[in-house]
């Protein structure tokens, strides 16, 4: 991709179960080839961390043009076990914050909400404030996607209340566990963990270990790897609220 003339970013509208909206921002990280995403996760398990090797990856590769496909978005548990969404859209930008920044807000979050645009805001990789992006095409003003599903451990934090936030989103974290029925024992879960987490026999995780990366629930085709609530009395609620 160095050699080429033009590099052209394609990526898909869809939710993320760690990252909570993923983009054209994120979508530069399928540049790093096998498992070698593995050692970067490793390298970087804060979200924010993270966020710095994705700006990295922009800076390197000085990509011109990227189209968001969003007539098929996904909703829920992405990026592999979300649900489909019609969303009948397509984006186009050469800046990929600002794309994420309009389609991030189609979806009904903002900036703030969403770790890796919050570092790519810090280092400057595009414009990120919407009062200084212009719509162009069949929209003026940016158009909302009603009733639209997000990951279980999404929760907004409210600055005028931040400390009771951080609690509630303690309290409904949610970790990655395998369900034993559903394991086609192909073993892609033990051999992407970037910490050697999952035991390839039993397919229990050791949660000392496991840094939440989710490349396990990212890259298991059959949806073996449930995320489920760290808290059993915050398990029963979300299953209350679910109803």
């Amino acid at each position: 991709m160095f050699d080429a003339d033009v590099v052209i970013n394609l990526p898909k509208l869809k939710t993320h179960s760690a990252q909570i909206f993923t983009g054209a921002v994120k979508n530069v990280f399928g540049c790093i080839p096998g498992l070698r995403k593995a050692k970067y996760h490793k390298m970087a398990p804060d979200l924010s961390n993270f966020g710095e090797i994705i700006c990295d990856i922009h800076r390197a590769t000085k990509i011109q043009l990227h189209i968001m496909d969003g007539i098929m978005a996904m909703q829920g548990e992405g990026p592999t076990a979300g649900s489909a969404y019609q969303a009948n859209k397509i984006l186009v930008s050469e800046d990929p914050l600002a794309l994420d920044v309009v389609a991030a807000k189609m979806l009904g979050i903002d900036v703030e909400d969403i770790p890796i645009l919050k570092t790519a805001r810090k280092r400057n990789l595009g414009e990120s404030f919407l009062k200084n992006i212009t719509l162009a095409g069949d929209y003026e003003q940016v158009p909302r996607l009603d009733s639209f599903k997000f990951p279980k451990r999404f929760r907004r934090a409210k600055k005028s209340n931040s400390k009771a936030i951080v609690k509630v989103i303690d309290f409904f974290s949610t970790h990655p566990k395998i369900n034993i029925n559903k394991c086609k024992k192909c073993n892609m879960c033990v051999e992407s963990c970037p910490v050697q987490a999952i035991d390839k026999e039993t397919k229990k995780i050791d949660y000392d270990v496991c840094i939440e990366c989710m490349c396990c629930h990212e890259l298991c085709m059959s949806k073996a790897v449930e995320l489920k609530n760290s808290n059993k009395v915050a398990g029963l609620i979300s299953r209350f609220f679910r109803k």
